[in-house]
């Protein structure tokens, strides 16, 4: 295996594989006050036994959120084979966090497949915040991030995808798809 592929860092951890969404409507994002970390953050979470990303996304902001939402990251499905190969959506990016020890779990690494979404018809008002994992849930503008506490990381993240990718502005009918 070629280690020399992941930072120092993160060459020795565990590694679980995650899903997120960023969900967004109206130039607006989907974020959950995550109880554990203090911060705000897109939802998501691990990927389950027999689970793909793109499945593991939807459960996850569903299971997080209440909301229900269709993946608008790009697949081409011409590459696949009916009954044979599926071709599943390409992440936005593909991240490798390193995650602190707690909760009865030694230190380990996340690689968190990230995909854009959009709420489907009639849902972005739907709100319902699981009480388990998050202190907060809401809808935000670019503007009203600046007030909220985000790792710094993702509030890069997030000012990159709400205005260097116009593409993306899903509600406009401009989503990425094959």
């Amino acid at each position: 295996m070629n280690n020399e592929l992941l930072p120092p860092w993160a060459r020795s951890l565990p590694k679980h594989f995650t899903a997120s969404g960023f969900v967004i409507q109206d130039g607006r994002i989907l974020l959950v006050n995550h109880r554990k970390h203090g911060v705000w953050i897109y939802p998501g979470g691990h990927v389950e036994p027999d689970e793909t990303t793109d499945e593991a996304c939807l459960r996850e902001v569903l299971e997080e959120t209440g909301i229900h939402c269709r993946i608008v990251s790009p697949r081409d499905e011409s590459l696949g084979e009916p009954e044979v190969v599926e071709v599943l959506h390409i992440p936005w990016m593909v991240l490798c966090e390193r995650i602190p020890a707690g909760n009865d779990q030694p230190e380990h690494c996340h690689i968190d497949y990230a995909y854009v979404c959009e709420p489907l018809p009639g849902e972005s008002g739907l709100l319902a915040q699981d009480t388990r994992e998050t202190n907060g849930i809401g809808w935000f503008s670019l503007a009203e991030l600046v007030s909220l506490e985000l790792f710094p990381d993702f509030r890069r993240q997030t000012a990159k995808l709400l205005t260097d990718y116009p593409v993306w502005n899903v509600s406009a009918g401009n989503s990425c798809r094959r």
